[in-house]
C-alpha cells in the first residue's frame, strides 16, 4: 500500500475509533445507587464466641445509608455503628469501601475505633445477590428492598401495600449469622440483600485481633432507594487512540 492510501486507511479508522468512543460515552453507563438502610450487627470474639452487647444484647440493631455503584460496588458510605459499651468504651464501626466485586461476592474493609486505637482495618464479605437481582428491576427512589423482596411505592403514600409487591424471589441470601445465633431464642434474619457470609475476616490490630464483625444490611428490615442517577461511562480510551492514530497519520504526509 502507498504512503497515500496508508494515510487515508489510518484517518477512516480513527474516525471510526472517534465514532464508537462517542456512541460508548452516551450508551454505557453505571448506576449509581443511594440507600437508607436498617440491619443487624453481630460480632463474635476471637474464640469463635457471640459478644454479648450489654446494651444491645447479641445482636446490635443499625441504620444509615450507602452508595452502590452497579460495576464496582459500594463505592462510599456513610455507616456509623456505635456499640454502647465495648470493654469501657463505645466502638464504632465506619467508612466501608469495596475492594473487589466478583458477580454477586463484594469484598469490602471497614474501619473500627476503639477507646484509643483508630481506624482499625477490618474484612468484610458480603453475598449480595439479593440487591444485584433487585438492579434488574430498574430501581427507583422510594423503592424498598426488604429481606426477599422489592416494593415499588406507586402512590407514593409510603405505604407499600401487597399491590405494590414487585417480587418476593430475590434470591436474598441468608447471613452467617443465623447459625451463630441459632439456639438463641432470637428470631432469624432468613433473608437479606446485603448477607454477611462466613469469610468475612477479623480485625488484625489489638486489642480486636481476630474479632469478626458481621453487618446484614435489609435482612428482615429495609433498604430504601433515596436517590438514583445514571453515570455515563466515557469513551475517553477510544478517543485518545483515535486522536493518536490521527497524529500518526498526520506526521506521515509531513514526511
Amino acid at each position: 500500500m502507498n504512503p497515500e492510501k496508508a494515510n487515508r486507511a489510518i484517518l477512516v479508522f480513527s474516525a471510526f475509533l472517534a465514532f464508537v468512543g462517542t456512541t460508548l460515552s452516551k450508551d454505557v453507563s453505571a448506576n449509581i445507587i443511594t440507600f437508607e438502610f436498617t440491619g443487624r450487627l453481630t460480632v463474635i470474639d476471637q474464640n469463635g464466641n457471640l459478644y454479648n452487647n450489654p446494651n444491645n444484647g447479641w445482636q446490635t440493631p443499625i441504620g444509615a445509608s450507602l452508595t452502590f455503584d452497579s460495576n464496582i460496588g459500594i463505592t462510599s458510605s456513610t455507616l456509623s455503628v456505635t456499640m454502647g459499651d465495648w470493654f469501657g468504651s463505645p466502638a464504632i464501626i465506619h467508612d466501608i469501601t469495596t475492594l473487589s466485586m466478583t458477580g454477586t461476592t463484594i469484598d469490602a474493609n471497614l474501619f473500627a475505633d476503639w477507646s484509643i486505637y483508630n481506624d482499625m482495618i477490618s474484612h468484610i464479605q458480603w453475598d449480595a445477590t439479593g440487591l444485584i437481582n433487585a438492579l434488574g428491576y430498574d430501581l427507583q427512589v422510594g423503592d424498598k428492598i426488604s429481606g426477599n423482596s422489592l416494593y415499588r411505592d406507586y402512590n407514593h403514600d409510603g405505604i407499600y401495600e401487597p399491590s405494590e409487591l414487585l417480587t418476593s424471589n430475590l434470591g436474598s441470601a441468608t447471613p452467617y449469622s443465623d447459625t451463630l445465633i441459632a439456639g438463641l431464642g432470637l428470631p432469624l434474619q432468613v433473608h437479606a440483600p446485603l448477607a454477611a457470609t462466613s469469610a468475612t475476616q477479623g480485625f488484625t490490630a489489638f486489642p480486636f485481633e481476630g474479632t469478626r464483625s458481621f453487618l446484614d444490611i435489609g435482612s428482615g428490615n429495609s433498604m430504601y432507594v433515596t436517590s438514583v442517577s445514571a453515570v455515563p461511562i466515557p469513551g475517553a480510551a477510544w478517543l485518545f487512540g483515535s486522536g493518536l492514530l490521527g497524529l500518526v497519520g498526520i506526521a506521515r504526509r509531513k514526511k
